[in-house]
């Protein structure tokens, strides 16, 4: 920051601290002998006329007698000081406002309601004619107001009737003056306006009769333009019902930070972009705020942390707000504000609390009225100005620290009482009671909100203090530090504090221990589920499940969350044992749960894993609306915390695309289910995207990055049977498309030997791979028996399995037969992939069969209801000498043909019924033949040749 050089003199005369004072000393006396809008208007403002006009007799309060004259100050309007910056908007809306009767300005002390009025007249050169008035104390008697309103219409050149003399001679006001100078003003052939500073001061009835009966009778000659920092005893009910009343309040005044820049321009203050930003929020636009910041900053070294400090004890914010604000409210009122100052928000039932009388609940009211700092946000609640609220804060520290701790206390209580956790154990936390903030988590049963974070402010963001020490804690705040290690994803400190805290549980009363271990089963589960322990899961669901039964259920009614938590545990083990019926009867119990507790978190992951689970269960079209549903935004529009619950949904919706042969948006949704897994780990969902991803990369060709993935799947754990036997199938098949048959055979057999489920499936296509249709036929025959024996139907994989073995035998009935039946459990659920990856011998059999194809023409790609085309080779070049080759085999010559067909090996190999390993043993004779070096050029010496 740079300073003129008369600032940078100051700052080396005398030291910072010092000046700065005495600045806020010449400030507030500034605003206390009645400039401009108080702080708004700042020093510099001068008074343009000094001639006393003067008043007859009316006895005054403090000594006032007849012959006291009329101030012409307070009827003279003021002029702007020079550092005062343009403000347009203010003006039009002032403008707006006095084309009509009424225009209302309130605000605070140091809005800068004058200073709107001042520049709004400056800048106005079609505004006719102005009165201007300057109320103070003594002017809340009608012959003086009434005075005062004659000689400033007459100072603005309007012609009073002589019965206004009675007034401006301090007579009682009647009816006849109020009736003369209304008919007087009304026949003006141009509208004035009258304009009344500090409206708040007026509270005499007879005043505000006259004055409405004045301006209702006037109309539409006379203009009012009033500023107050309280709505005035005016019927301004009738002026909005007829559109004629004008409101600027405090908002409307603020400062935006363009303005603020360009007062600091024109004092020569310079600040970065990000100071006058924080200072335009710190201050919230309050002009006096910002002027007084402006006048200490001039020199100050260090701007920015000067702004960060301006509810500072020695600032001059401080001094104006402690002054003109704190300190002008009664003893009563004073303790009041600093009671509550502890809140961030405060109601009529917490003030009552902290405060201990019945009565405070009105003063929130009464402070929002006199615009004290004081703001309404909405259904019974007040939040105090950021400046005023700091200044509360440090005054309560300085004058009464021994009760912050009590007040604190006090105010958790009423939180929890009413619902508020997160605020409970947020002020448990500040009065340094963190065993009853803990105590308060656990009896509310919401240690899941702690494992998993919720909500824009979580309840574990409470915890972020939580001191390290705990040796001499009870058993709940090991909990609770057990579930932020979880949270944190500490992985060293998360099951030491665990069994610290199940170590001593014992030591609580019956009644505590319930909720207890509660907690530590939860814990339990969700360390299970990240590490992939099964066993763990199984365990700590079933004791979950038990101690919930514990509780009665008038808690559980306070608390019905829990339930929803409780059964998605369950599911996850159902799901896990891959009983997926009752996985998914329990996930949907538990959604329901969730709704009925108004928990989007826990009803978004009961949805995302029952979505993981009708998948399992082939219901693709429910899985996919469950799982958009699970992902859909909450009303709240925070998805900081909840997209991490939302892993399972992305992973079954990448799920859901991937079987309809949708590849680009099963990739979105895998990265979002990375991304989810990244925050929060869970170990079953997080190997299911893994298959997923596993089978889309074998899917599009690249069968060694769905051979890793297949590992990354299964590394660290040991996965369900169910997830096992897709793993192998995967890894069958990715081995037979790299043309390692015997490693697709060795994993076929392992899954055999550990009695998997589907091992016949693996063990299939293993030997198709090998080339080996006997071995084929016989894994289907001990897929069907066992088919049979579970009163099951084979599998999609199973009846095209058949088809290709049929078709490639010459049993064309029962290829079609077996293919027509893939193709009916494929239809209900609109699944493609299966065909897809079947290319290969599918799309001649289509070809040939164009009946079949028609019927089925939605599942099928287009290139399978094609026959493929050859690609075209340029001619050979008249200069290439005749080729000398080896006469080619049949078996070589048909190979060659599918590969001018551009068909992969492994297509080759399906469609010729023999491996890839042959395959590829055919191509390096052709190679060799043709004295080629790859496919592109071997087919183009075959044409030039006329081999094909």
């Amino acid at each position: 920051m740079t300073a003129h050089p008369k600032a940078r003199e100051k700052a080396c005369k005398r030291d910072g601290l010092a000046r700065r004072a005495s600045a806020c000393a010449q400030v507030v006396r500034h605003a206390r002998r009645g400039g401009i809008g108080g702080l708004a208007s700042g020093e510099g403002v001068r008074i343009v006329a000094s001639t006393p006009v003067r008043a007859a007799t009316g006895s005054r309060r403090h000594g006032s007698s007849a012959e006291d004259p009329v101030l012409l100050s307070k009827i003279t309007v003021p002029v702007l000081p020079g550092w005062a910056i343009p403000r347009q908007r203010i003006d039009a809306l002032i403008a707006e406002g006095a084309r009509g009767p009424l225009t209302l300005i309130t605000g605070p002390p140091g809005a800068g309601k004058t200073m709107a009025i001042t520049s709004w007249v400056g800048a106005s050169a079609d505004r006719g004619g102005v009165a201007w008035i300057a109320l103070d104390e003594y002017d809340n008697r009608p012959h003086v107001f009434w005075s005062y309103v004659v000689a400033a219409l007459r100072r603005a050149g309007i012609t009073v009737p002589r019965a206004g003399a009675e007034a401006e001679r301090g007579h009682a006001v009647g009816h006849e003056f109020l009736l003369r100078l209304a008919s007087s003003l009304a026949s003006l052939a141009q509208p004035v306006v009258l304009v009344i500073e500090d409206f708040h001061l007026l509270t005499d009835t007879d005043i505000m009769d006259g004055l409405t009966y004045v301006l209702r009778n006037a109309a539409p000659s006379l203009r009012l333009v009033i500023s107050s920092r309280v709505q005035p005893l005016l019927p301004l009910h009738r002026y909005r019902l007829n559109g004629e009343l004008t409101e600027i309040r405090a908002q409307d005044l603020a400062f935006s930070v363009r303005e603020s820049s360009l007062l600091m321009e024109q004092l020569g203050i310079e600040l970065s972009a990000q100071a006058l930003e924080c200072l335009t929020e710190r201050t919230e636009g309050w002009a006096a705020g910002i002027r007084l910041a402006a006048i200490t900053l001039d020199g100050h070294p260090d701007p920015e942390q000067f702004i960060k400090e301006l509810g500072a004890e020695d600032s001059a914010v401080t001094g104006y707000l402690v002054d003109e604000v704190l300190n002008a409210q009664p003893a009563s009122r004073r303790d009041f504000l600093l009671r509550t100052s502890i809140l961030d928000r405060v109601s009529a039932g917490l003030a009552i609390e902290l405060a201990g009388d019945e009565q405070a609940a009105g003063v929130l009211p009464a402070l929002a009225v006199a615009n004290a700092f004081v703001q309404p946000v909405g259904h019974g609640w007040y939040r105090y100005h950021p400046l005023f609220a700091d200044i509360l804060r440090l005054k309560l520290r300085r004058e009464s620290p021994g009760q912050l701790p009590d007040l604190h206390r006090r105010a958790a209580g009423w939180y929890l009482r009413n619902g508020r956790l997160a605020e409970a154990v947020r002020h448990a936390a500040a009065a340094g009671d963190w065993q009853l903030a803990a105590r308060m988590v656990l009896d509310a049963l919401a240690i899941g909100q702690l494992i998993e974070p919720r909500g824009s402010r979580s309840l574990a963001e409470e915890f972020r203090h939580l001191p390290p020490d705990r040796s001499d804690t009870g058993p709940q705040l090991w909990l609770v530090a057990a579930a932020m290690d979880l949270s944190r994803g500490a992985e060293s400190t998360r099951t030491a504090s665990l069994e610290v805290a199940e170590g001593i549980l014992g030591r609580l009363p019956a009644d505590d221990q319930i909720p207890a271990r509660l907690a530590a089963a939860l814990i339990r589960i969700a360390l299970g589920r990240r590490s992939g322990d099964l066993d763990a899961v199984i365990t700590a669901s079933a004791r979950a499940e038990a101690l919930l039964g514990e509780i009665p259920e008038r808690v559980l009614g306070l608390h019905p969350a829990i339930r929803a938590q409780v059964l998605l545990a369950r599911g996850t083990a159902e799901l896990w044992l891959g009983d997926l019926d009752q996985a998914a009867a329990t996930f949907g119990t538990g959604a329901a749960a969730a709704i009925a507790a108004d928990s989007l978190h826990d009803r978004r992951e009961c949805l995302g894993q029952l979505a993981l689970a009708e998948v399992l269960r082939g219901r693709l079209g429910l899985a996919a609306q469950l799982a958009e549903e699970a992902v859909r935004p909450g009303e709240s529009g925070d998805e900081e915390h909840s997209e991490p619950v939302v892993a399972a949904a992305r992973a079954a919706l990448a799920w859901v695309h991937l079987e309809r042969n949708e590849f680009r948006p099963a990739h979105d949704e895998l990265a979002l289910a990375d991304a989810a897994l990244r925050i929060r780990p869970d170990k079953l969902t997080g190997a299911t995207a893994t298959m997923v991803a596993a089978q889309c990369r074998l899917a599009e060709g690249h069968a060694g990055a769905s051979l890793e993935l297949v590992s990354r799947a299964r590394q660290g754990w040991v996965p369900p049977r169910w997830l096992e036997r897709m793993l192998t199938i995967l890894e069958v098949r990715a081995c037979a498309e790299t043309g390692n048959v015997q490693a697709a055979v060795a994993a076929a057999r392992r899954d055999e030997s550990q009695s998997v489920s589907g091992a016949p499936v693996a063990l299939a296509y293993a030997w198709l791979a090998a080339g080996d249709y006997q071995a084929v036929r016989r894994a289907l025959a001990t897929a069907a028996a066992a088919a049979r024996d579970k009163d099951e139907q084979l599998s999609l994989d199973e009846w095209l399995i058949d088809a290709r073995l049929s078709y490639g035998g010459g049993d064309v009935l029962r290829g079609r037969r077996a293919l027509g039946r893939a193709l009916q459990l494929a239809r209900p659920e609109r699944v493609r992939l299966p065909f897809a990856m079947e290319r290969a011998w599918l799309r001649p059999v289509l070809r040939r069969d164009p009946d079949l194809a028609r019927s089925y023409r939605e599942l099928l790609e287009p290139d399978l209801l094609t026959p493929a085309r050859p690609v075209a080779s340029p001619p050979a070049s008249p200069q290439q000498p005749p080729l000398i080759v080896d006469q080619l085999s049949e078996r070589e010559r048909e190979v060659l043909v599918r590969l001018s067909g551009m068909l992969s090996t492994a297509e080759i190999a399906a469609e010729m019924y023999i491996s890839v390993n042959t395959v590829k043993t055919h191509l390096k004779s052709i190679y060799r033949k043709l004295s080629a070096d790859h496919r592109g050029e071997a087919v183009r010496r075959a044409r030039q040749l006329k081999l094909i």
